[in-house]
């Protein structure tokens, strides 16, 4: 009986977690919430989403990364409750487990959206010959993403680097801290399910 309970709480956080992705996609699309269907995603999705949005450490200038983690946190119970109702018990490890593993994939998306960022703006800098116009959107993306990147580059080097330069270094960073995490996130979540309890 318990493990029917868990499995259709499970879903349910599986549909909830679902109406969330959904109420960020909203904001996407200028108007989207003010819809009779958005306002209904926003009634249901938004006392929850706010919870997490409270993390200053999730902003990067305009760019808010809490729904990584308030969706992340969702999907992590959900596969909790459905290894609780498939094997009938609770392990301590496979609980660790899916933290670990949630906690990485929220790491690794701001991480990755990042490193494409840098990489994008790289370019068009090298393209452009170093040139950005104080109306572009690159102007935008500069001040989003100079601060951690010259903060990046300063541990490499002790004088202050060109911004084309401390660009670089990030991402080469950025591509090595998500290869070696993604390798020792792998070993330790493999650990984890070791855990006889």
């Amino acid at each position: 009986m318990i493990q029917v309970i868990l499995s259709v709480l499970s879903a349910a956080i599986t549909i909830y977690t679902l109406m969330c992705f959904v109420y960020v996609m909203l904001s996407w699309f200028p108007g989207a919430r003010f819809t009779k269907f958005g306002r209904f995603i926003e009634s249901v999705c938004s006392p929850y989403m706010n919870l997490f949005s409270r993390f200053g450490w999730l902003r990067f200038g305009n760019m808010d990364f809490s729904p990584i983690l308030s969706i992340g946190f969702l999907s992590v119970v959900s596969s909790i409750l459905s290894r609780i109702s498939a094997t009938g018990t609770l392990y301590f490890g496979s609980i660790l487990e899916s933290i670990i593993y949630m906690l990485w994939n929220v790491c690794s998306s701001i991480l990755s959206i990042l490193f494409f960022v840098v990489l994008v703006r790289w370019i068009v800098l090298l393209v452009k010959n170093g040139q950005t116009s104080i109306n572009s959107i690159w102007y935008q993306v500069d001040r989003m993403i100079e601060g951690i990147t010259f903060k990046i580059s300063s541990t490499f080097f002790k004088s202050r680097v060109s911004y084309q330069k401390a660009l670089l270094v990030t991402w080469i960073t950025l591509l090595i801290f998500l290869g070696v995490g993604r390798f020792l996130v792998g070993i330790l979540c493999a650990l984890c399910m070791k855990i006889p309890f």
